[in-house]
């Protein structure tokens, strides 16, 4: 009888990867190369809901034209000010307190943001994110529980040569989300956006994955759930232009 049970539980356990396994179809980009390939990548792993490759894409070893960055995570206490300075762009300057007028309430506040699975983070890497054969000091911001909680995002946001300020020029780029005003801030609608990048035979990608956002009316439900890539490079006159190249939908077996 108890052999019973546990074979229940077992088929209980695994149920929902079967029924909710999917894959990402391509529904922009067919016939681009980095597109197939990268969906052939997504595909290879066990996709048991629209939310396994939500936080972050992992890319097959087999895949070996595929290259991930040498992300370094940056002590947060150590670099407050920096955090200070991302947090305003991105419209959580007053969030978590004041830093100006109670800087002691916002460090008590900061320490508690440090760990624990709504722990903030900002991860550092030298990433030639415009292909410009030049690298940059890229930063990837991540901020609540991804997908579970009920805000999170990753934004990419490139720094100054000394590490210790937005470069706005080379950031403006990497801001492909949904707005929601003509005029709003440059990072408006960064939120439930999860980015992420990758290098494919040496030319550098950048894609965004987009949970719920708010407010649907605005931005429309076709823009939900959707995993995009994106290519940032020189155009012929020598100014930088980004392209959406690949977009994919999750959809589901059952």
């Amino acid at each position: 009888m108890r052999k019973y049970y546990a074979s229940i539980v077992v088929f209980i356990f695994l149920l929902p990867v079967y029924v909710l396994a999917g894959e990402y179809v391509l529904v922009k980009g067919e016939g681009i190369e980095v597109c197939e390939a990268y969906g052939e990548n997504l595909n290879s792993f066990n996709l048991h809901s629209e939310y396994t490759m939500a936080c972050e894409r992992e890319i097959n070893p087999k895949f070996t034209d595929f290259k991930k960055p040498e992300w370094e995570e940056l002590n947060i206490w150590e670099n407050r000010e920096l955090l200070k300075k991302v947090e305003n762009f991105l419209g959580l300057g007053s969030s978590f307190g004041d830093p100006d007028k109670n800087p002691q309430e916002w460090e008590t506040i900061l320490k508690e943001r440090m760990t624990g699975m709504y722990a903030t983070t900002i991860r550092t890497a030298q990433i030639d994110i415009n292909n410009d054969g030049k690298k940059e000091n890229v930063i990837e911001y991540n901020y609540g529980s991804c997908p579970g909680g009920n805000y999170y995002g990753a934004a990419l946001l490139v720094l100054n040569d000394n590490r210790n300020e937005i470069d706005i020029d080379k950031t403006k780029p990497l801001l492909q989300n949904s707005r929601y005003l003509k005029k709003g801030p440059l990072s408006e609608g960064w939120e439930f956006a999860m980015y992420d990048v990758f290098v494919y035979k040496n030319v550098t990608y950048f894609d965004r994955w987009s949970g719920n956002q708010w407010p649907v009316g605005k931005v429309g439900k076709e823009n939900l759930k959707l995993l995009k890539v994106f290519v940032t490079k020189a155009n012929k006159v020598g100014n930088v232009d980004t392209k959406e190249i690949c977009e994919y939908r999750f959809r589901s077996s059952k």
